[in-house]
């Protein structure tokens, strides 16, 4: 038998038998969405192992990565003997990415439509 959960506004969540509908109606009378799960192994994930130009070198996880960008900013702070900040920036952030690479915004702007410009050729 198959079971399916759906979530009440007021009463919260529930699970119903042989019902897979989007909607349903609870025993107090509203409306009950349905509520779509997945359970995902871990182990079926597959390999997360990558080359990561920010630390310089190939990292097996998450784990690695970040002992290796600790790492690497202690020996920064090392350097310059004072402390150094990690900083992460989102990618789509235009304005962090120019700082982050030394250019003004509208120097930034004017790489990417160059880079759209060719692409679109």
């Amino acid at each position: 038998m198959k079971w399916f959960s759906y979530h009440c506004p007021s009463c919260g969540d529930f699970d119903v038998d042989a019902i897979a509908e989007d909607t349903i109606t609870c025993r107090c009378g509203r409306t009950a969405k349905r509520k779509y799960q997945i359970a995902v192994q871990k182990s079926s994930l597959g390999n997360t192992a990558r080359w990561d130009p920010v630390v310089g070198a190939y990292v097996e996880n998450d784990a690695q990565f970040r002992s290796l960008l600790h790492k690497g900013r202690d020996e920064e702070s090392e350097r310059l003997n004072k402390d150094v900040k990690l900083v992460e920036v989102d990618a789509r952030d235009q304005e962090g990415m120019a700082e982050l690479h030394g250019h003004s915004l509208s120097e930034r702007q004017e790489t990417i439509d160059k880079s759209n410009a060719a692409k679109a050729r």
